[in-house]
């Protein structure tokens, strides 16, 4: 299953660091709008893996060079 945004995407510095519990990424976000605890992506992979799988962050968009937007993969075992 994957997931799009046009959103400012996630650096690929950072795409495994989203990952770690608690990590955010407020600078992408407009400030005093951020919500969340930063575990959602924890619990996600955790569980991708406890079934056999994965779940990896890319860009969604890839044009004259420059990433936009974010992609999430999740694949499982049939």
């Amino acid at each position: 299953m994957t997931v799009s945004d046009a959103g400012p995407g996630i650096p690929a510095e950072a795409r495994e660091k989203v990952f770690e519990p608690f990590h955010r990424l407020d600078a992408a976000r407009t400030p005093g709008t951020a919500r969340g605890v930063g575990l959602g992506l924890t619990f996600a992979r955790r569980v991708a893996e406890a079934h056999g799988g994965t779940i990896v962050i890319g860009p969604a968009t890839v044009a004259a060079g420059r990433e936009s937007g974010c992609r999430v993969t999740l694949t499982l075992p049939a």
